[in-house]
């Protein structure tokens, strides 16, 4: 039985190997996508997107009506990918001035009018650096010379060559007009087919939700039969052992033989409960890729989710992610849920949590015992402000715990101090429950600050995913 859980623990190392996998073949995709958009080198390009199609039939995804609508839409993702200044491969190719590669972005679906660095357009980039053709491509599928970068500029009056000047002026306006409806048409089609296809996906997972629900109901009942079966022959025994009878040796095996019934059970109902939860999680990112993104950030969950999604983290999501998690609740509710939990909690706003002494002991406890330290910032944005207390303490703690290095090479001792005494002596810490240590931000703040929700895994409490 032991070889057969080492087994199942082996099968999902390898499928959260395997998504590690795919997420370094996705950015390294995209990286070549931009620099080959600014080279114009259109046959990288092309091998890149072909690449994206080989990933999505290797996972499966069919050629059906269903499996089109996802494959054109990875295709447009990596069309329309961005760097860190949210420069599309577009505007790499507005950049570097090269117009087939332009026409052969824009006819994948390229959006014209994407705001990079700066609020940058295409059209800006290659007024900018003087690329007449380019420009004149970019205005014939739909660029609009109107918007303005942060500097206050359209692309006419930062052209750096009096002929592109021309061009931009003379351009007719209503030709644009024109051409953004029709680019708005099909950007509402894609939708239509979008919502299409998760009502088809959802309605799919469903079905396997009350397969996987039923299977899970058996597989208790099985296990329940199998622990009572298990007790009465414990029963039996025990009943033979005290009459003296010399039967006790069949009656020991027959225990054994009811122990064994019921660790295959147990591994079968474990199973059955894996499949259903995975299930779950498949449902709860169908319903989240389906809200606005306006009103949920990174993963969405109601408040009964939450021990899955956050202390179980079934499905390996946060793990795999490799960021702490930012819990963002406007109700309040996750709070409460984690505070009745083994957590070691710190309100942010209150003084005496953050006392240096209390904020030191707080996360010198969490790391020594394995278990969550809980930063709640209530409505307000207190990183940066706990950031610089924790410096206090240590130069660059926080930077420590958001790197997880802290959880490494006994870095955690630099929280210990003599007057601790014996219960945090270097010898009491054991490593494997020092990485089992986590770090919770909560925030009240419909949308936290950019800088913070790139440096942590987002999950939105929300009312409306079940």
């Amino acid at each position: 039985m032991v070889k057969r859980e080492q087994e199942l623990a082996e099968i999902e190392r390898e499928k959260e190997e395997e998504e590690r996998r795919r997420k370094r073949e996705a950015a390294k995709r995209r990286k070549r996508m931009l620099e080959a958009a600014f080279d114009g080198d259109n046959d990288e390009i092309l091998q890149v997107l072909k690449e994206v199609d080989q990933e999505d039939t290797k996972m499966g995804i069919k050629n059906d009506d269903i499996g089109r609508t996802i494959r054109a839409k990875h295709q447009l993702e990596m069309v329309d990918c961005t760097d860190a200044n949210n420069n599309t491969p577009l505007s790499e190719a507005g950049g570097g001035g090269h117009a087939d590669t332009i026409k052969l972005l824009l006819e994948k679906g390229a959006d014209p009018n994407s705001r990079g660095q700066f609020e940058r357009t295409p059209l800006y980039r290659a007024a900018f650096s003087g690329h007449l053709e380019a420009a004149e491509t970019l205005l014939q599928y739909g660029a609009d010379p109107r918007i303005y970068a942060n500097d206050g500029c359209t692309p006419e009056q930062i052209a750096s060559v009096e002929a592109l000047k021309i061009v931009l002026s003379e351009w007719d306006v209503s030709q644009t007009e024109r051409l953004l409806e029709k680019i708005e048409k099909v950007k509402e089609q894609r939708k239509e087919d979008e919502r299409k296809r998760r009502e088809a996906e959802m309605e799919k997972l469903e079905n396997k939700l009350k397969d996987a629900q039923m299977e899970h109901d058996t597989r208790q009942r099985e296990l329940q039969k199998a622990y009572t079966e298990l007790n009465k022959r414990i029963t039996e025994h025990d009943k033979v052992v005290a009459s003296g009878s010399d039967k006790s040796d069949i009656t020991l095996q027959v225990v054994h033989d009811a122990e064994k019934d019921v660790e295959i059970a147990r591994i079968n109902a474990q199973q059955a409960q894996q499949k259903l939860e995975q299930i779950r999680v498949q449902i709860r990112e169908q319903q989240s890729a389906g809200e606005s993104q306006a009103d949920i950030i990174g993963v969405g969950c109601n408040i009964k989710e939450l021990d899955e999604v956050l202390m179980r983290d079934v499905g390996a999501k946060i793990a795999t992610d490799g960021r702490w998690p930012l819990i963002i609740d406007t109700s309040g509710r996750a709070v409460t849920f984690l505070r009745y939990r083994d957590t070691n909690y710190l309100n942010a706003l209150n003084p005496k949590h953050m006392d240096i002494d209390t904020l030191r002991k707080a996360l010198l406890g969490a790391l020594r015992y394995g278990k969550p330290a809980v930063l709640d910032m209530m409505e307000v944005d207190m990183f940066e402000t706990v950031a610089m207390r924790m410096d206090e303490i240590h130069k660059g703690l926080m930077e420590l715990i958001m790197n997880k290095e802290i959880m490494k090479n006994e870095k955690y001792l630099v929280l210990t101090r003599e007057s601790d005494g014996d219960e945090y002596s270097k010898n009491k810490f054991n490593q494997a429950r020092v990485d089992n240590f986590r770090f919770f931000i909560i925030t009240k703040l419909k949308y936290p600050p950019n800088d913070l929700i790139e440096k942590t895994y987002p999950i939105t409490v929300v009312v409306s995913v079940q």
